[in-house]
Formats: structure tokens, C-alpha cells, sequence
């Protein structure tokens, strides 16, 4: 019996140390029938007094074995009604056939999707699942074969998301068995765990019996391991936060941008970190992020080229623009080549970019100087003749900037003024005689400005100046 109370005291140091539980909680239990989900179920049922919690018992039948999902399921609810408490249950179908992700992985999504639907039913505050310190051993090993960093060597975290619990994750697998034999506890077996197709099943069954016959020590030591790991991301994380709350732009469309020069003078290690960390604010998850890809993110802010892109996994990518790295999701609408024939003054739509331009005749012309601004510009009438056109830059296009005497090639202004490749490619001319009379948001052609000589001004205006966006 010492060893049942030791086993009991020390899940309740651990939710204590983690903080898991409030008082008045309720708990959803993760119950698959196996030993580990009986041995919590039953530990939170002799802590709930003292902790004073609530329990509700779930469990979920995957629908891959017919033949035996139906007894584990009939096994969980008499569990549950020994024990005087609530029971949901619901069924997986054809999870086999889901081809975005694999067998494992698409049971594991509708499992917790059917613990948090629970969870909110009832209005519970966490969901408790049976993994223990072997389990997080093996998670370790199983990172460890496919190359993982140093946030994936945490392992399983205690909590997470603020709901999610592990009240066993200092247990080993010995103890909880010891704790079902002492309390005369029935258990299922999954006969899946048996079957070494799984890589994790590899590391229990083959890899974990011949690591520990040179350090016996092994669960408890990566246990270790992970911890000392976790606390470490947990520093670091708030450290690369911090940077980057005041080394971030953020744009209009909830895409991010920061200063190279700033970026690469961080070290290695945050440097890495900052840029998972923006990864996962604007793809909203890391997956299918590789090392491979934020080293590529540290050559592309080091790289002599001034505008380059790295496409990633999950419509993401990456843009370098001069001195500026931009974070961004992928842009799926790509703008539309137009061209427009304006024939008198007037409003036109412009249907691309969902914007009216606007031409309008001025003969008064005493209230001069008129003043332009980014969306309006005022010209010469005499020397714009109709008809007129509007359209998008193309190779070989040329202007005289205004304020300036010679001409100059429209891609060499946009360089000069360090203007990103997407903007040029979207940004409209205003053209007579198809040469650019005005370079929509930039700078109005010198020879059509308007002079205390003008006669006739035409005020032309394209959407309005505050909201016209790219």
C-alpha cells in the first residue's frame, strides 16, 4: 500500500508543480480502456476530493477494429458507472481513407476534436490524458531519429493551450503498472501496440530494451532531458517575443516585415527562433517546416541579391525587398494585365483593381499652385491629349520625374526608390501617346506639370488617397 500512496502523492506534486487544476475544476477524462487512461482515471477519482474536481469520462472508438472497439467501449462505460460518473462516447469513421495525413496522425485529430466537442458540451475547464514518462522518452528518441531541433526535444509538454493535461507525465510505465495490480484494476490491450509498423511501437518494443541494458537510467534521464529543454524554449521563446514586438512591422494584410540589418544581428540560435516564430504567427502552425527552410530564411536575409522570394510549405512565403524581410501569406489573386482607353473627361472603373479614376477639366486656373498628392495629380491640359490610357509598367517604359531633366527608365525609378516587385507590378500608368504621364502613387511626368502659363488643368484622381491598396 506505501507504494499506491507514493504513486498517488507524487501525480499530485505534479499537478500542484504545473498548476493543472483549479479548484471546482471539471475535468474531461481521456479514456481509451488501456492502462495508463485507467490508472489516471481512477488516481483523479481518489485526488477529487482533496482537489476538489469534477470528472467526466470520454472515450472515443476510432473505428478501425470492429471487432474490438466494441467491447473497449462497453469496458470504459462500466468504468464509468462504477464510479458514479458521466460518460460520452462517440465513433471515428473511414479515418483509413483521409489522404492529407497519415493512419496515426488522422486518429489523433478526430480523438482530440471529440475531447474539446466534450469540453465544451459541458463547459469544462481541462481535458486529461494518460501520457507518461516512458511515453515522453520515446517521443524523445522518435524526434531525435527524425532530426528534430530543440523545441521539438521538449517532448510532450505537462500542459498546453492552457486546457490540455498530462496529470501521469512522471510516471514510468512500471509504476502505473504496479498502482493497477495494487487496486485490482482491469485493463484492455490495444493490439496495435503490439505491431512494429508504427515507428513508436519500434522504439517501445526494440529500441528502448537495447538502449537500457547500457543505461538503465534511460526514461528518467530523457525525462530529464526534456525538462531541462523545456524550460530553456521557454526562455528563449520570450526572449525571440520580445525582439520581435519591437523589431515588427505589421502590414495591412496581417503579413509582417523587419529589418535585415536588425535580423542579422542577432545571434545564430535567436535568429532561428525569431524565425519559427513568425512562421507559426502568420502560417498559424509550424508544420512541414524543416531545418532545411529556416536556414534557408538566414541565407536569403544574407544574400547580395536586393529582391528574392522563398516559397514554403502551406501557402507561405518569404520575401526579401532591399533592406526589409517580409513575412507573408501566399498571395493567391495575382493582378490582371489591363489597359484602359480614356476618351474625355470623366469616371472610369477599373474593374482589376476595384478602384474609379477620375478626370476632371479645370479652366479656372487663378487658385494656382495646385498641389498633387500620392492618389491625385493635377496636369497640363494642353499638353495631355486624348485619348488616354491606363495601364500597367511594362519593359522599356520611360519618364522624366518630376523635378528632374532627364528621362529615366521606370524600372530604375522604381529600384531607386526601393520599390518591392509585387508593387511594381500592380501599380498603374496613366499614359498619352503610351508614354507615362503619371506613375499612379509615385510622381507625375515633369513635362506635363502644371505652370503659372497653364490654361487648362486636369485633375485626375485614381480611388481614394488613404485606402487604395495593393
Amino acid at each position: 500500500m506505501h507504494s499506491l500512496h507514493k504513486t498517488l502523492q507524487k501525480v499530485k506534486e505534479t499537478i500542484s508543480r504545473y498548476e493543472m487544476i483549479q479548484p471546482e475544476d471539471l475535468v474531461v477524462v481521456a479514456v481509451s480502456g488501456g492502462p495508463d487512461s485507467v490508472c489516471l482515471l481512477s488516481i483523479l477519482h481518489e485526488l477529487k476530493d482533496k482537489l476538489r474536481l469534477r470528472l467526466i469520462v470520454a472515450h472515443f472508438d476510432h473505428g478501425l477494429r470492429p471487432a474490438d472497439d466494441e467491447s473497449e467501449t462497453a469496458f470504459v462505460r462500466s468504468l464509468a458507472e462504477s464510479l458514479k460518473l458521466p460518460f460520452e462516447t462517440a465513433q471515428g469513421h473511414m479515418l483509413a481513407k483521409n489522404a492529407t495525413a497519415s493512419r496515426e496522425e488522422a486518429a489523433r485529430n478526430t480523438r482530440y476534436a471529440f475531447l474539446e466537442r466534450v469540453k465544451e458540451k459541458h463547459k469544462a475547464q481541462k481535458i486529461a490524458l494518460g501520457h507518461n514518462l516512458n511515453d515522453q522518452a520515446e517521443t524523445i528518441l522518435m524526434r531525435l531519429l527524425r532530426g528534430s531541433g530543440p523545441s521539438g526535444l521538449t517532448g510532450i509538454p505537462p500542459c498546453r493551450d492552457g486546457s490540455i493535461i498530462r496529470p501521469l507525465i512522471k510516471l514510468e510505465r512500471p509504476e502505473i503498472e504496479k498502482y493497477l495490480k495494487g487496486k485490482k484494476l482491469a485493463s484492455v490491450t490495444d493490439p496495435s501496440n503490439l505491431s512494429t509498423e508504427y515507428l513508436r511501437n519500434r522504439i517501445r518494443l526494440e529500441f528502448m530494451p537495447l538502449l537500457e541494458k547500457h543505461q538503465p537510467q534511460l526514461v528518467r534521464l530523457l525525462g530529464q532531458t526534456a525538462e531541462i529543454l523545456r524550460d530553456e524554449h521557454d526562455y528563449l521563446e520570450k526572449v525571440a517575443g520580445a525582439w520581435l514586438k519591437r523589431a515588427l512591422t505589421q502590414c495591412p494584410d496581417n503579413s509582417y516585415e523587419m529589418s535585415i540589418a536588425s535580423f542579422l544581428d542577432l545571434p545564430v540560435a535567436l535568429r532561428r527562433r525569431t524565425a519559427r516564430h513568425l512562421i507559426g504567427m502568420v502560417k498559424k502552425d509550424l508544420r512541414r517546416i524543416t531545418w532545411d527552410h529556416i536556414e534557408a530564411i538566414g541565407k536569403l536575409a544574407q544574400d547580395e541579391k536586393p529582391q528574392a522570394v522563398l516559397k514554403f510549405p502551406g501557402g507561405f512565403e518569404i520575401r526579401r525587398t532591399y533592406d526589409r524581410l517580409g513575412f507573408h501569406k501566399t498571395q493567391k489573386k495575382k493582378e490582371a494585365p489591363f489597359l484602359y482607353t480614356l476618351d474625355t473627361p470623366g469616371q472610369y472603373k477599373i474593374e482589376e483593381i476595384g478602384r474609379t479614376l477620375s478626370i476632371e477639366e479645370i479652366r479656372n486656373t487663378k487658385a494656382l499652385p495646385f498641389r498633387g498628392s500620392v492618389w491625385r495629380a493635377f496636369l497640363d491640359g494642353e499638353k495631355l491629349r486624348f485619348p488616354l490610357t491606363l495601364r500597367l509598367f511594362k519593359p522599356g517604359d520611360r519618364f522624366i520625374p518630376f523635378g528632374m531633366k532627364g528621362h529615366k527608365k521606370l524600372k530604375d525609378f522604381f529600384v531607386d526608390l526601393k520599390v518591392p516587385m509585387e508593387q511594381r507590378r500592380s501599380t498603374p500608368i496613366l499614359c498619352c501617346d503610351d508614354k507615362p504621364a503619371w506613375v499612379c502613387g509615385f510622381r507625375i511626368d515633369d513635362r506635363f506639370k502644371v505652370t503659372p502659363q497653364t490654361k487648362k488643368i486636369m485633375k485626375i484622381t485614381l480611388g481614394q488617397e488613404d485606402v487604395l491598396k495593393y
